[in-house]
């Protein structure tokens, strides 16, 4: 075997250890997370430069980068000129997002090309450098976006509801757990585990004497961590299923900048928490799937368990979960003992985490285990009078010129009711009065619309590329998988589908309910791309979803 090169022993290294790197890279970020809306002064300027001039000597002397004393100098030198230059045009211009969002993509660019040059650039590399890129794009959306930016149902601090308010109640009252029906704070009849996790970091901020105000923003740091960890999470599900060269690298870019989890990266209520629950359980079930061990069943006890203690909705990934227990149960029903051992500690400890804040309401207040707040229908968003055929299938009355998620109470020319347009809307642009709109944002009056009709055909052949890759022979998947993932898939999808009528309000058609799917749907493409040889899908998927991405980017950074 030939002997690697320092970069690429480098690159090894780093790559054993994804989930450690990402922490790494969003601990580092922290700090930011206590700037208002980019509100970057001299100590923040001077933590960067420092924070370069670090790393910079990392990469350049233990990794061994020059032949010689004076080319690492050189080398090293350069680094810190360009990060100076970065933070002086910072400094210089009001277009400070596109600043942070161009300068290290460059950085990034150049750093592939080298990697090229030095026989270095191998699919994984590719994926490392477009990790970094994603978690770049989230940091930067989090430094411009305040907790009152963007937000579902998260009120304002100090206030009398919402997610921030429940957030406080655990700050003020560490784990005394309320004395009240939960219904009567909005936002209160949610699980706790998200809120006591925020409350826990706004502690240490005030233990180390920083602002409140600053505090309450640099929460942040917390969604941002789990949006980037969840871009580890899928890589290592794509892996599983064996996707590898140009198919895992699309897979991966489209995740990497996806809106959805850009814009989730800012988020201060429970959901980027229990997605990331969510795929880790599917994770962790295809592991045990592998090897069925108590190593590997605990950890899916723990995620799908930790999961609902963050949000209810996370069981939607237990039926699958369930296929592939039975499964292994029933192969293996001659000596099935140990496997009903497993499947008991699985509830020994999944159960009680799951279901103990509902089992409690339920005793103390007559709470319904699946209580969901019903907005009335004289609300504004109330669509009960429309018909489910209308809701499905009528596409007309400007829903396709209007492409932004439509609220008329925030300038919009009609509410939005069909639940298709919706879910690809809100996985673009969010929610009306809380995402990403002319009304707000008159600069994306080209880009928005660019950015939605490249999205439609890519989803929808993503869609498509989905269900064929789970039932063609050539992306060569084991069968119980094949099911699990359709199970995943359609569990979700249609759960989707039955919110959306048994709550008929504009606000319950948000991809929020249904993130796996973005992930499940980039996998499915990337298996039929490795399957194919069609050179004609291949270069649509390749150009849509390089267009999409690029689209995406140049999204953030003019909203920024």
């Amino acid at each position: 075997m030939p002997s690697q090169s320092p970069i690429q022993r480098m690159l090894h290294t780093l790559s054993k250890h994804p989930y450690l790197c990402v922490i790494v890279s969003c601990v580092l970020l922290m700090p930011f997370g206590l700037c208002q809306k980019s509100n970057l002064g001299i100590g923040s300027l001077f933590y960067v430069g420092v924070v370069c001039a670090v790393l910079g000597g990392i990469f350049v002397f233990a990794v061994d980068i020059g032949k010689s004393a004076a080319q690492k100098v050189g080398a090293f030198i350069g680094i810190i000129a360009y990060g100076a230059m970065s933070l002086l045009l910072l400094q210089s211009t009001e277009y400070s997002s596109a600043v942070m969002l161009v300068m290290p993509l460059l950085l990034l660019t150049v750093a592939a090309i080298w990697l090229y040059l030095n026989k270095a650039l191998s699919s994984r590399s590719l994926v490392m450098l477009m990790i970094a890129a994603g978690i770049l794009l989230r940091f930067i959306y989090v430094l411009y976006t305040a907790s009152d930016m963007r937000q579902h149902d998260v009120g304002y601090w100090n206030w009398t509801w919402g997610h921030a308010n429940y957030i406080e109640y655990w700050y003020h009252n560490g784990l005394t757990l309320p004395d009240f029906d939960v219904r009567t704070i909005w936002q209160y009849y949610h699980p706790p585990l998200h809120h006591w996790i925020m409350a826990l970091l706004l502690r240490f901020y005030a233990m180390i004497g920083i602002d409140y105000d600053l505090a309450t923003q640099g929460l942040q740091f917390l969604p941002l961590l789990y949006s980037s960890l969840i871009m580890v999470v899928c890589y290592r599900i794509f892996r599983f299923v064996k996707l590898k060269g140009a198919p895992l690298v699309v897979a991966m870019m489209f995740l990497c900048f996806h809106p959805t989890f850009v814009l989730m990266a800012g988020f201060f209520n429970n959901d980027i928490l229990s997605v990331l629950f969510m795929l880790s359980a599917m994770l962790w079930a295809l592991r045990w799937y592998r090897a069925p061990r108590w190593k590997n069943i605990l950890p899916i006890a723990l995620c799908v368990g930790l999961g609902m203690m963050t949000k209810l909705s996370a069981w939607m990934v237990a039926p699958a979960i369930a296929v592939i227990f039975v499964y292994i149960l029933v192969k293996n029903i001659r000596r099935p003992w140990g496997y009903l051992a497993q499947f008991l500690g699985f509830g020994a400890i999944c159960a009680p985490l799951a279901l103990w804040w509902q089992v409690r309401n339920l005793i103390l207040f007559d709470v319904p285990l699946t209580y969901v707040p019903y907005l009335g229908e004289q609300n504004n968003q109330y669509l009960g009078n429309m018909s489910v055929l209308h809701r499905l299938f009528f596409f007309g009355d400007g829903q396709l010129s209007y492409v932004f998620d439509a609220f008329t109470d925030y300038g919009a020319p009609y509410n939005e009711f069909n639940p298709h347009l919706g879910l690809i809307k809100t996985a673009l642009f969010e929610e009306g009065h809380n995402g990403l709109s002319t009304v707000n944002f008159p600069q994306l009056s080209a880009i928005g619309p660019m950015l939605f009709w490249i999205a439609v055909p890519l989803f929808l052949l993503m869609f498509a590329l989905f269900f064929l890759s789970m039932f063609s022979k050539k992306t060569r998947l084991d069968g119980i998988v094949r099911v699990f993932f359709v199970a995943v898939y359609v569990v979700i999808l249609v759960a989707y589908y039955i919110f959306c009528f048994q709550f008929p309000f504009t606000c319950t058609m948000n991809i929020r309910y249904a993130v796996p799917l973005i992930p499940l749907s980039a996998m499915g493409m990337g298996l039929m791309l490795q399957a194919t040889r069609s050179k004609t899908l291949r270069a649509v998927a390749y150009t849509l979803t390089g267009a999409f991405c690029s689209a995406s980017a140049v999204m953030f950074t003019m909203v920024g």
